[in-house]
């Protein structure tokens, strides 16, 4: 079997079971939401939205810290927010645009700017520079992770100030079988994780396609399934509040893993390495997020209603996006 081939099995067989350990993480951790009796778009934001990014933890870290490829994993950040905003606008166009983007508080508003914000920080530092401090971490990174707190606080405070939604008062699950399925699940997704990126990597290699556009599409696709079936599921159930904090959350805590990430890279800031491809998929996911929030805020006004117009056109967008983060990749 030759490389190629090789590389392509492992990295099949890796991602079957990140797909099913996020799916593992996306249930557990709604049963550990629902002993908590925390509100559901907090619940999709803190508990499913980590849980399901967990593969991208695991793929960024092993693609700078064990095989030196920090292409892969800025591509396999910006790529995964792109994706996330990509299957909300889907969902929403199946279940029903108000129903997703509307009946929602000041506590999503909050968490879709974090995002944004989080999203902008990322991209001034990349084009401006960043600097190391305090030993293994930089300047950028601190400030990601320090939006980061800072927006997550204030969702939960205007959650709690809205009344939040403690749940339907019936039998809660099993706070300790619950942890064991959370920790057993996560503990899968940081293992196959190492083999996801450097599978991918030697994809990269031997196919000759760029590490950069690798991660922007195959390797942000696969582990952004966990947040995909969350989505869906939720809505499925009409819990819309845990599928919109799901897909935002994870966009925020995704961009936090450059801060994570920038522990494990010793060549200096993870944000130094961003390229041409980089740049054109974190414009992509910040002008996705953005058209979100627009959709968001026709909801708050009638005077931009006309805005509900561009729930359609976000696959569209994304599609475009895509053929052009491929360009620059190969140029």
């Amino acid at each position: 079997m030759d490389t190629l081939s090789s590389a392509i099995l492992v990295f099949l067989v890796s991602a079957a079971f990140v797909i099913a350990a996020g799916i593992g993480l996306a249930r557990f951790g709604d049963e550990l939401a629902e002993a908590t009796g925390w509100g559901k778009l907090w619940v999709g934001t803190l508990l499913v939205g980590i849980a399901t990014s967990l593969p991208e933890v695991a793929v960024n870290v092993s693609a700078v810290w064990l095989d030196d490829n920090p292409g892969l994993a800025l591509g396999n950040v910006f790529g995964a927010n792109m994706i996330n905003v990509f299957v909300i606008g889907v969902v929403a166009l199946v279940f029903g645009v108000p129903n997703l983007f509307g009946n929602q508080g000041r506590d999503t508003e909050l968490l879709i700017l974090t995002g944004l914000g989080l999203v902008a920080l990322a991209l001034g530092f990349g084009a401006f520079g960043d600097v190391k401090v305090l030993g293994p971490t930089s300047v950028g990174g601190l400030l990601i992770g320090a939006l980061y707190v800072y927006g997550m606080r204030r969702v939960y405070l205007a959650g709690r100030a809205a009344g939040g939604d403690a749940g339907d008062g019936g039998e809660r699950p099993s706070a300790r079988n619950a942890w064991i399925g959370f920790l057993a699940s996560a503990a899968v997704v940081i293992f196959a994780g190492r083999y996801l990126a450097s599978s991918a990597d030697a994809i990269a290699q031997a196919s000759g396609i760029s590490a950069s556009f690798i991660g922007v599409l195959l390797v942000s696709i696969v582990t952004t399934l966990p947040e995909g079936s969350v989505t869906i599921a939720a809505s499925l159930r009409r819990s819309y509040g845990i599928a919109m904090g799901n897909v935002y959350g994870s966009c925020a805590f995704n961009i936090t893993i450059i801060f994570i990430a920038d522990f494990f890279h010793t060549r200096g800031p993870l944000l130094r390495e961003m390229q041409a491809a980089h740049f054109a998929a974190a414009i992509a996911a910040f002008a996705l997020m953005g058209m979100g929030y627009l959709v968001f805020k026709s909801f708050q006004s009638r005077a931009l209603a006309p805005l509900r117009a561009l729930a359609p056109a976000i696959p569209v967008v994304y599609i475009g996006a895509l053929y052009a983060v491929y360009v620059l990749a190969q140029g």
